[in-house]
């Protein structure tokens, strides 16, 4: 059923009706600025009166990244059927009593606004699941709140709260409570700042103690079903004849292809998978990693209980995705420096026929870094690695890249830990990251701005040259010793620590055998002598390190279960053995599916964005395009897949797969 449209309000589309956007999209320095207090012209500073004078079906309405200062009490009445409003980031004082009459309401964000206290009706919302209340001024909270009866999640972080109402102990349905960085005397403070567990216990036991409570049998969720792919056609209508037609290209028996056309045409028997498979394995691995990299964006650095608080693990969706200060940088479904780096490698096998140089994937580099990918609307490169800035500032880098990233190692390998670069401001136990302010350093030889944010003991060792690698395993699969050559010359373009390069080869061979087709990947027997060959490749790139590190590398890549990757490990976070970890876990651990693994990965936190990207592209490489969650794919940034899918038809031209 569509709207009513009589206010004057640009009109819509009957299936664009469900949600009316009011939000104002800001990148990186006007999110600075909005938070200074600077009004941008384009903000509102009221709700639009053509919504105040007619009713609307609206069920979601964001609002966010205005300056609106009250809310007109006729609200509920207008928008009855809203169960999502967003009215973050605003000058909010105060809420209307009538604010407890929008009984559908079941996400309401509020953080960042003025608010000192909550309406006595605010405890009516009965459908109320979710609710964001931090970076406020409250000072209390409706005795009541603890009985609202379907209040999952709450955050009253960063307020000015003494108490918290006992009855949130009698709740059965709370989950997550954030409320750190407050002014509590009862429970104490210290004891909220411990996490969301340690405070609901507490309101649990304090709740039993004060009262008879006795509790009720718990509710059982939810469990939401995994979502498939689209299958990928084959070029003709009949698969067989394509593979038919590929098997004959790939031998001298008939008229073959111009080599000028398909320089990396394999040999014939350089994989045991039809070519129908070979092609979705390929696809698979590409979108895998982007899937993870976009995905991971959600929860880098949080907290656990900031995971819990703002995402439903059984559903993930860029869409949930929350704007802060480090997650503004990005649209929804965009991935990060991950993949664009892995790219710049797939354009330096699209530009010279699948010939890998260090040259000129440097300047390539270089030139990312200045203008990002200005087809894309780029104006700069965003890059999360120290060691990609400093190799960066070397004079000669254009020259002699792996000279350059050699003396870096040899410059900052007597420093440890690591100062965080400009803009972070601490780091938790947990090895989080909190960024604040501006993470602009100048880089030479060019006068351009790379942000880089990252906490890492040793210069050298980060995971920024890992999921580039992640290409290399594909040109030449059927040749081992080339995959390994050009991951290596590659990886030493900016990291040239023998762990960095070991890693690279490991991950490019893996996915080479993968696509080999010799082993089946749902036997834990054959895909571990899958692995331990790759990582016998890997292993001969060690000579020049200690024991010590050795053996870490060893334990590093024979883990088998998440449960041991401790992905926010302090200092630790972002070394290169902790993604590579995160790959082979999941490749090892046969029973996982993709979409498990990635959902586990990104709401671990650490640095999601580069442990779920290199898991996301093994996975997707095993289970093929075909099998990639639907939701996943199509939620991607459609500019960015459209740009994409151009470049991977290319090289499967160039491969000669139909």
């Amino acid at each position: 059923m569509g709207n009513v449209e009589v206010h004057d309000l640009a009109p819509v589309r009957a299936d664009e009706r469900k949600e009316l956007n009011l939000s104002r999209r800001v990148n990186y320095k006007q999110y600075l600025k909005h938070m200074n207090g600077t009004t941008h012209d384009r903000c509102l500073t009221e709700i639009p009166w053509g919504i105040r004078d007619a009713i609307s079906l609206y069920e979601r309405m964001d609002a966010s990244f205005n300056a609106i200062q009250d809310l007109p009490v006729e609200i509920p009445l207008r928008l009855p059927h809203l169960n999502f409003l967003d009215l973050s980031h605003n000058r909010l004082t105060s809420l209307p009593e009538s604010f407890g009459l929008l009984f559908h309401l079941k996400t309401l964000l509020l953080k960042h606004n003025h608010l000192s206290k909550l309406p006595n009706s605010f405890t009516h919302l009965v459908k109320l699941e979710k609710v964001d209340l931090s970076n406020n001024g409250l000072r209390e909270l409706p005795e009541a709140v603890g009985e609202m009866e379907s209040l999952s999640k709450l955050n009253v972080a960063y307020n000015k709260l003494k108490t918290l109402p006992p009855s949130l102990g009698q709740s059965e349905v709370l989950l997550v409570l954030l409320a750190n960085n407050n002014r509590l005397e009862s429970p104490s403070q210290s004891l909220c700042d411990e996490g969301s567990d340690v405070t609901i216990d507490f309101l649990k036991k304090q709740w039993k103690v004060s009262t008879n409570y006795k509790p009720k049998s718990p509710k059982t969720s939810n469990e939401f079903p995994r979502q498939r792919g689209n299958q990928l056609n084959s070029s003709v209508s009949n698969p067989h004849s394509a593979h038919a037609q590929y098997i004959q290209s790939q031998t001298h028996t008939t008229n073959t292809p111009s080599r000028i056309k398909t320089p990396l045409l394999p040999p014939l028997d350089a994989s045991r998978l039809q070519s129908d498979d070979l092609r979705d394995k390929i696809i698979g691995m590409l979108y895998g990693a982007a899937i993870g990299d976009a995905l991971g964006i959600a929860t880098r650095w949080m907290s656990p209980d900031e995971c819990n608080f703002h995402y439903v693990a059984e559903c993930l969706s860029y869409s949930d995705i929350v704007q802060d200060e480090h997650r503004v940088r990005w649209k929804k479904g965009d991935w990060t420096d991950n993949m664009d780096q892995l790219i710049l490698v797939l354009d330096c096998i699209l530009a010279w026929a699948g010939v890998v140089d260090e040259l000129d994937f440097a300047q390539r580099l270089c030139n990312w870094v200045k203008h990002g990918f200005p087809e894309l609307g780029d104006s700069e490169g965003h890059m999360h690695s120290p060691t990609i800035e400093k190799v960066l500032a070397e004079v000669d880098f254009l020259k002699d890249p792996h000279t350059a990233a050699a003396r870096v190692i040899s410059q900052y390998s007597t420093v440890s830990p690591c100062k965080a670069p400009t803009g972070i401001d601490h780091v938790n136990n947990n090895g989080d990251v909190h960024a604040n302010g501006d993470n602009s350093v100048q880089h030479n030889p060019t006068k351009s701005l790379l942000k880089v944010e990252t906490v890492i003991d040793d210069i050298g060792t980060d995971n920024g040259s890992l999921a580039r690698c992640l290409i290399l395993g594909i040109p030449y699969f059927h040749e081992i010793s080339e995959v390994e050559s050009n991951a290596g010359r590659i990886c030493r373009a900016t990291h040239n620590d023998p762990r960095c390069v070991a890693s690279c080869v490991l991950i490019s061979v893996v996915i080479s055998l993968i696509l080999q087709g010799r082993h089946d990947l749902h036997c834990p027997d054959s895909v571990e002598d899958l692995l331990q060959t790759a990582i016998g490749k890997a292993k001969k790139h060690l000579t020049d390190v200690s024991e010590k590190q050795k053996k870490e590398f060893m334990t590093a890549v024979n883990l088998c279960h998440l449960e041991n990757l401790k992905p926010r490990e302090k200092g630790k976070a972002t070394h290169v053995l902790k993604a590579l970890s995160a790959g082979l876990i999941v490749l090892r651990e046969t029973s996982m599916d993709f979409k498990t693994a990635v959902t586990k990965l990104v709401m671990s936190a650490g640095d999601s964005c580069s442990n779920a990207c290199v898991a996301g592209a093994l996975l997707g490489c095993k289970v093929g395009y075909a099998h990639l969650p639907r939701a996943w794919v199509e939620g991607l940034r459609k500019r960015q897949v459209d740009w994409l899918n151009i470049k991977i038809n290319l090289m499967l031209d160039m491969m000669g797969i139909p």
